[in-house]
């Protein structure tokens, strides 16, 4: 089981969903950082849309490409604490109709 720094699996079960692959769905504000598509540096606000211990998903109106390593901040998350600044590398991206990404990314 991963390690998420909380104290109760009770606690953990009123807030997040543990998935078959070990992710949490948990709704947490991102400030996601760094260079887009375009090379020009943006600053975006999301929330999550799956979080584990390996890594984060989430959805960006900015373009970036796969291999793009993000400066993200958690503001407050059941898995991380109420303020956590990770690096972590995009590994998937998907566009939807609305042309809103969906950013898969892995910890560094």
């Amino acid at each position: 089981m991963a390690r998420f720094g909380v104290k109760s699996t009770v606690a953990r079960a009123a807030t997040l969903t543990r998935n078959d692959r070990g992710r949490e769905k948990e709704t947490s504000k991102l400030t996601v950082k760094d260079i887009d598509t375009k090379e020009i540096s943006f600053q975006e606000e999301t929330e999550t849309y799956d979080i584990s211990d390996t890594g984060i998903s989430f959805f960006l109106k900015t373009p970036v490409w796969v291999d793009t390593h993000l400066n993200i901040d958690i503001a407050s998350s059941n898995a991380f604490g109420a303020h956590h600044t990770v690096r972590a590398k995009v590994v998937r991206l998907k566009v939807d109709s609305s042309k809103k990404q969906f950013v898969a990314a892995r910890f560094d």
